[in-house]
């Protein structure tokens, strides 16, 4: 393993703000095609999270699975989409940033820096 970092950033466009404590679950496709689960992370109050640390952070297929239906939930704000999945090929030796752009019916992400 390497010392790539992986890492998002989950801003709520409908208020213009960070997304806290956004909860993150990350999972890995394994060898026989099947999600092994890795690990669950929470947005800070900036929206950031680290998903993966340096050196755990192998070449391969990851899944990001955001809940906000719980965020939304807090704010007494309905919302279309419980959680979100977001599937990235992380094949090449560097960082991957993924940002998530949200708002309760709908979002966007991206292969940030």
């Amino acid at each position: 393993m390497d010392a790539r970092k992986f890492s998002t950033h989950v801003l709520d466009t409908s208020v213009g703000k960070a997304a806290a404590s956004v909860r993150v679950t990350v999972s890995v496709l394994d060898e026989i095609q099947e999600w092994r689960s890795l690990r669950a992370v929470q947005t800070n109050a900036d929206g950031r999270c680290q998903l993966l640390e340096a050196g755990e952070f192998p070449s391969g297929v990851y899944k990001l699975k955001f809940h906000v239906g719980a965020y939304f939930a807090e704010r007494n704000v309905n919302t279309l989409y419980p959680a979100i999945d977001i599937m990235v090929d992380c094949s090449e030796n560097q960082n991957y940033h993924i940002p998530l752009l949200l708002n309760p019916f709908g979002y966007s992400t991206y292969r940030g820096t």
